[in-house]
């Protein structure tokens, strides 16, 4: 009688098969790290701006509640001026609705002249040129990236709330008016259309401060 010898081991076929599954789950995982990286990225971002937003709050709290003598804010906070003293002095909007931008198109610290790049101060620039002093640079990387990569826009406007009816027909003006403050990353002067984001910005929120004595 012939006898089968029982064959042992992969065909071929079995062998490119497996190749292929490996593949594929290296590919899944390899997939999930971009995303991931997004994720870490967009937290650091959202946890930067908000301490760079109420850092902001806190200083226009603390300005509308001691305008100088002529009734203006002074607003004092990193990236103001690009040399002196970290002030901004501005007037509030009168009429109810009116929509101030500051900084005003060409007034503002960043290459764009556009809006408040923070790091402006002169313990950074102090920094800066310590690190950009050989060897603090030769180093390696960029040390302008991680100090002056944020800037930030406001908006100031006062709110109907701000006229409080008193009787038929009449209000009484209260020293209330409604912020909004913009925190971009790496701020790009581009044409945003109307009901569109702008492209680097990364948080903005509206919120009520009153003023004394306004």
């Amino acid at each position: 009688m012939r006898k089968h010898r029982s064959s042992s081991g992969f065909t071929l076929v079995e062998i490119l098969i497996a190749l292929v599954l490996l593949m594929v789950g290296i590919v899944g995982i390899l997939s999930i790290f971009p995303v991931g990286i997004k994720n870490v990225t967009d937290s650091v971002e959202d946890s930067t701006a908000a301490n760079i937003g109420q850092s902001l709050y806190n200083a226009m709290t603390e300005a509308m509640r001691r305008p100088n003598a002529a009734g203006k804010i002074v607003f004092a906070h990193d990236g103001l001026q690009s040399v002196g003293p970290q002030t901004y002095t501005f007037d509030l909007p009168a009429g109810v609705g009116v929509i101030v931008l500051h900084p005003t198109p060409g007034s503002g610290t960043d290459s764009t002249l556009q809006a408040f790049q923070l790091g402006m101060d002169a313990r950074t620039s102090a920094v800066l040129t310590d690190i950009q002093t050989p060897p603090g640079w030769s180093a390696g990387g960029d040390p302008s990236e991680p100090l002056r990569q944020y800037s930030y826009q406001f908006e100031v406007q006062k709110p109907p709330e701000a006229l409080v009816p008193t009787g038929p027909g009449t209000t009484t003006p209260v020293p209330l008016y409604q912020f909004r403050f913009m925190i971009y990353r790496q701020f790009e002067a581009v044409a945003v259309p109307a009901g569109e984001q702008h492209p680097n910005l990364v948080k903005d929120f509206n919120t009520m401060i009153a003023g004394a004595g306004l």
